[in-house]
């Protein structure tokens, strides 16, 4: 009786180390804290907004361009894109270098560090692809979505946004 006491309290300390060291982990990833700093000065965007207007829900994905430059008077180091949606997606281009395309992230599925550098006067292109079908039949009606560029040194946040209405065809 009284090894199974000792086996269970061991099995009890066990997962609460393996609970808090967990947390521990998770709590110390670098770059998190980027999408919590405000917006970047010094990155200028052309367009920071469209307006889609009526987007046919079968209409097939409707893809965007901007064009982000760096006017910061140093190095920009772009860390993260994300997206507000699900239907978003996004990569950036850089001269030859080029991201994957990148969405929302939700829960534990973070979308890793990206690690591209915009030079003094580097323009990036940003492209963004919207998926006006991808909530369903019923997805029908206005959307506003956010491409959010977190950089670090210095740390800051572009939002590039765009809004329409999905309708039936």
């Amino acid at each position: 009786m009284q090894k199974d006491l000792k086996i269970m309290l061991g099995a009890i300390a066990a997962t609460v180390l393996l609970i808090v060291g967990f947390s521990l982990w998770q709590g110390g990833k670098k770059g998190e804290e980027v999408l919590t700093a405000g917006p970047i000065a010094g990155v200028e965007a052309v367009p920071e907004f469209y307006d889609l207007g009526a987007v046919p829900i079968n209409g097939g994905i409707v893809t965007k361009e901007y064009e982000v430059e760096n006017t910061s008077g140093g190095v920009l180091k772009l860390k993260k894109i994300t997206t507000s949606c699900m239907c978003t997606q996004a990569k950036v281009s850089v001269g030859d270098r080029e991201t994957r395309f990148f969405g929302m992230e939700h829960g534990m599925d973070r979308n890793p560090p990206v690690n591209i550098e915009v030079g003094l006067g580097e323009t990036a292109k940003v492209t963004v692809n919207f998926d006006p079908a991808a909530h369903g039949p019923e997805g029908v009606g206005p959307f506003d979505r956010v491409v959010w560029l977190a950089f670090s040194d210095p740390a800051g946040v572009k939002e590039l946004k765009f809004s329409g209405v999905v309708v039936k065809d």
